[in-house]
């Protein structure tokens, strides 16, 4: 009996020290989605899925956020109404945001897990027409 319990404040112990797990972000991309058009393939008012990279599978709190003004986060934003400090899930050492510009021009994304910053993605976005999934950007 009492050397279960030496075993398990030992591990106990061990689990405390252990050092926490690292998703330092690696990469930022925004994707075109069905997007269509002459030139940019990003559209004001359009949905695109911004997708960071880490360097581990899982790990620690990583989040997505304009570093411009005029844009949106639905999914965040609605919950973040609910829980000022939820954030979705590494996955696969994937972090998956939706993203909405609200403007025409150039936008710019970046990815962090700390405050001392990671990766960016700037796109240019041009007048659009969203139509059900689709999003038709003119010129």
């Amino acid at each position: 009996m009492k050397s279960s319990i030496v075993a398990a404040v030992c591990a106990g112990g061990a689990l405390l020290s252990a050092g926490s797990a690292s998703a330092e972000v690696v990469e930022l991309d925004i994707l075109p989605g069905l997007s269509v058009g002459p030139t940019t393939p990003y559209g004001e008012g359009c949905t695109y899925v911004a997708v960071a990279r880490t360097r581990d599978l899982s790990g620690p709190r990583v989040d997505i956020g304009p570093s411009t003004e005029g844009s949106l986060m639905p999914l965040e934003k609605f919950v973040w109404w609910f829980d000022g400090y939820w954030s979705s899930p590494v996955i696969l050492g994937h972090k998956v945001s939706l993203w909405t510009p609200m403007r025409t021009g150039e936008h710019s994304l970046m990815a962090y897990e700390t405050s001392a910053g990671g990766p960016t993605a700037t796109v240019t976005v041009n007048p659009a027409t969203p139509i059900g999934p689709v999003c038709i950007v003119a010129p």
